[in-house]
């Protein structure tokens, strides 16, 4: 469908032309009497970006999405958007579109009564609610099923719909909140990437509210981790994987192993670190953690399972017993409990022969010393 320069009556650009505009966020909190729902938020999300709130149940990251829709009202602190105060503007006149996890359709109307539904109470005339109806269910790829009830539908094509009618109206910015969570794995994963691809077209600003570290890693433009109502870090999902800031984020995002260590020697530029029995150097950029490092200080170190490999030789490696091997398509997974009770997952590339990846007994374990991270002040 050909892009369109028109607008409805109530101003808002068509689909086509579909750009998104800058959030503020300042000092933001919530309370709910006694409890801390968010904490002194300040973010600042990009017009266009997508970016994810990512963290565990009870951190913070739907209260801060509902307080930008106006669903919630902040107890302190400001939202903006485009320059504009929202932070007591109703939810019906902020102009921003939504989607929920259980798609929120109504089950009396149409695909395409559902979808001209926020055209309608904006004043948009029949003939470009026919127009930009279309154009939104061509965009979400259900562009022959306007006759069809929301019963009739998939949960995927139901969140289809629900994603054209959060868009048809051309909101600045797109709120979603866990829109995926009811899916199966494999609709879950295509429907990531068919948002994106919808995000890269269009230019809309996207605040996505997920639990599932593996789809903020995918879709984002930048991540927001969050926990106890604060932010812990944010950036990129690279720097997120390769340099998080702290234990907690670096075992939200993605697998990671973690281990005990003592620093045993230092340097301006790096430190020595003792783990398992075996000693290996770290450069001084890839230590983190809430308090100086120094010889005798203990050190909780982290390290992916990519980032470990399986040996028969014993030097400068852990020891260790197998006890499962899983395997999972692109690779195996070995569980490895090292001799002081730690217990590692070492990824095994699926290429290398089946045959001489061992299913128990004792096997060493090297790591690679430019792939971890080194938390001061965190040892288990």
């Amino acid at each position: 469908m050909a892009d369109n320069d028109s607008t409805i009556q109530s101003g808002h650009p068509s689909m086509g032309a579909a750009r998104g505009e800058a959030i503020a966020i300042q000092g933001v909190s919530k309370r709910f009497g006694s409890i801390v729902g968010v904490d002194s938020v300040d973010l600042h999300i990009e017009a266009g970006e997508f970016l994810s709130l990512l963290g565990p149940s009870g951190s913070g990251k739907t209260t801060l999405l509902m307080m930008i829709a106006g669903f919630e009202t902040p107890s302190a602190g400001s939202i903006t958007l485009g320059g504009r105060d929202l932070t007591h503007v109703q939810p019906n006149k902020r102009g921003i579109g939504m989607v929920f996890q259980r798609y929120a359709l109504f089950p009396h109307m149409s695909v395409a009564q559902n979808v001209a539904f926020p055209l309608k109470m904006r004043g948009a005339n029949k003939a470009e609610i026919a127009h930009l109806v279309d154009q939104a269910l061509s965009r979400v790829r259900l562009q022959n099923y306007g006759g069809r009830m929301p019963a009739q539908l998939s949960g995927g094509q139901q969140q289809r719909v629900a994603v054209a009618r959060a868009l048809v109206f051309q909101p600045p910015v797109l709120l979603m909140d866990e829109p995926l969570g009811a899916l199966d794995k494999k609709l879950r994963e295509e429907l990531q990437i068919e948002i994106k691809t919808l995000h890269e077209s269009l230019g809309v600003t996207i605040i996505y509210v997920t639990h599932d570290q593996e789809e903020a890693l995918t879709m984002s433009d930048r991540i927001a981790v969050m926990d106890k109502g604060r932010i812990q870090q944010l950036g990129s999902p690279v720097s997120l994987y390769h340099q998080p800031s702290s234990s907690f984020v670096a075992d939200f995002i993605g697998k990671m192993n973690f281990l005990n260590g003592v620093v045993v020697g230092m340097d301006d530029r790096r430190i020595e670190v003792a783990v398992s029995g075996q000693t290996f150097d770290v450069a001084r950029s890839q230590i983190s953690g809430r308090e100086d490092v120094a010889v005798g200080r203990s050190v909780r170190v982290a390290v992916r399972p990519e980032s470990l490999s399986r040996t028969e030789e014993a030097e400068r490696a852990i020891a260790g017993e197998i006890e499962t091997s899983i395997f999972l398509g692109s690779h195996r997974t070995l569980i490895v409990r090292t001799e002081d009770g730690a217990q590692l997952q070492v990824q095994i590339p699926s290429s290398q022969q089946d045959s001489d990846v061992p299913r128990r007994g004792r096997t060493f374990v090297r790591l690679d010393p430019a792939a971890v991270r080194v938390f001061a002040g965190e040892a288990a």
